[in-house]
């Protein structure tokens, strides 16, 4: 394996190896038991975790003083004639800015992978951050032949320092309309996890774990009446002009998995299993592909595309249903709130003990929380670990699976979506999960290997998160 040239080219990285090439995955998995008691979490401390875990950044001064993807440059470190499988290949990016001078702080936000396009093959890249304007970069070699190494600079530090202090500012990115509805009579009003006015308001409210929501009451209609929500994006908060063209631009270890990609080694490991997939759109794809995967699951009716799905095979005793999870979200279309569930609260009326199916249960959580400040999904966390462990103290073979966050478009709206608050949620389901009974599936690192930059990805990676959450339910190998 060798590489002769490699221009600093803004692409994207992530580890994610085809099936046919490579069983060897660079993933993460906590599956301890502890005796002693689980730690207490608090908000303020998995915050102050997380953010201590990033790099100080610089604040923005000038589009000049940023970083720049032309003028920075990235080279090999030792450069050898031929690698061979399973050394550690080693890049250099050294970090300028327009000007074309040095950087001298860290805290860019970069994601880096090596691909084979004729293999299909990619391979994600650790990078660390020497927080002078370098960074190191090291890939596992995992398969033979010639590859291409692809850097991509996601935010400078500067646009980083700018999402920071905008993530922390207010729940305003996202407005709610909500219907409400009483036999003929709709009436519309605002809604929204905290709204700022002096109007009365309907507020729904959980005061055991601290979830809330609340809209403005109609004029006639009661709170209870409350049928569906729809979201839309506020103008972009507080950026100066040159924030906001800082944020617009942008240019061009180890475990073994089963064989799981045919139907009938999916059936197998299913039969007799109860799959609870809890949370966004992006583990309903779970459901969609095992629908077309495997032809005796069959969806029930009725199916609300935005809010449940249930499918079941009634001869193997599979059972998979999908449930969105509650405010947030953010959707153009109107959600049946009702449908709609706090993943604490169902985890907590999943039945267990004698007589009653293998409990699975997937939560992949996220996206819609981005535009929020971190608290807020932070708190979501603690309460769905809290349940987690009720779950499993009560069922102690019951299996829970954090899908991570997976990547989205680039051309995402930055102060709303940016894949930089991915990247932070993800250090803070890492915090909150890390000692509980619990398989994470890197999601994020699979879709960026594969080039897929879509909030929904495409059906490889898709197929390969489910692979790398049955070879555990399977005990593979």
């Amino acid at each position: 394996m060798y590489s002769k040239k490699l221009p600093f080219i803004l692409l994207c990285f992530s580890i994610f190896l085809f099936m046919f090439f490579s069983k060897i995955y660079k993933q993460t998995y906590v599956m301890k038991s502890f005796k002693t008691p689980h730690k207490e979490m608090t908000v303020d401390g998995v915050m102050s975790s997380v953010w201590g875990d990033l790099p100080t950044t610089t604040n923005f001064t000038s589009l000049q003083k940023s970083s720049s993807a032309r003028w920075s440059v990235a080279r090999l470190e030792h450069p050898k004639a031929q690698y061979c499988v399973g050394d550690i290949l080693s890049v250099q990016v050294e970090m300028r800015d327009y000007e074309g001078s040095p950087k001298a702080q860290g805290g860019d936000f970069i994601l880096a992978r090596i691909h084979s396009p004729k293999l299909h093959a990619s391979a994600s890249g650790a990078i660390t951050d020497l927080l002078n304007g370098s960074y190191g970069v090291h890939f596992r070699l995992f398969w033979p032949g010639e590859v291409c190494v692809s850097v991509l600079l996601i935010h400078s530090s500067e646009a980083v320092s700018v999402l920071t202090r905008i993530s922390k500012q207010n729940y305003g990115k996202i407005v709610y309309t909500g219907t409400f509805a009483r036999g003929s009579k709709v009436e519309t009003s605002v809604c929204g996890l905290r709204l700022k006015t002096d109007k009365a308001l309907c507020e729904y409210r959980k005061k055991e774990d601290g979830e809330y929501y609340a809209c403005v009451r109609p004029q006639t209609l009661p709170c209870s009446s409350l049928k569906t929500m729809r979201s839309y994006n506020s103008p972009s908060p507080y950026l100066t002009q040159d924030e906001g063209r800082l944020l617009a631009w942008w240019t061009s270890s180890l475990c073994q998995t089963g064989r799981f990609l045919s139907a009938g080694a999916i059936n197998r490991c299913l039969q007799g299993k109860r799959l609870h997939l809890l949370g966004d759109s992006t583990v309903r794809q779970w459901i969609e592909c095992l629908e077309k995967k495997l032809e005796g699951l069959t969806y029930v009716e009725p199916v609300d595309h935005f809010s449940t799905k249930l499918a079941v095979d009634s001869h193997r005793n599979i059972t998979v249903q999908w449930k969105k999870h509650s405010l947030p979200f953010i959707s153009a279309h109107n959600i049946n709130v009702n449908n709609c569930v706090y993943i604490s609260r169902e985890l907590d009326r999943i039945e267990v003990g004698e007589g009653q199916p293998d409990v699975v249960v997937v939560i992949g959580v996220g996206q819609h929380f981005r535009p929020f400040p971190p608290e807020l999904f932070i708190q979501r966390l603690i309460n769905m670990r809290q349940a987690i462990v009720r779950l499993q103290s009560r069922s102690p073979q019951a299996l829970v699976i954090i899908k991570l966050e997976n990547t989205r478009e680039l051309s995402s709206v930055m102060t709303i979506q940016s894949d930089w608050y991915g990247h932070v949620q993800n250090l803070a389901q890492r915090k909150v999960f890390e000692d509980l009974k619990v398989v994470l599936v890197d999601a994020w690192d699979m879709s960026v290997a594969a080039n897929t930059f879509a909030t929904h990805p495409e059906n490889i990676v898709v197929s390969n998160e489910i692979v790398v959450a049955l070879s555990h339910l399977c005990h593979y190998p």
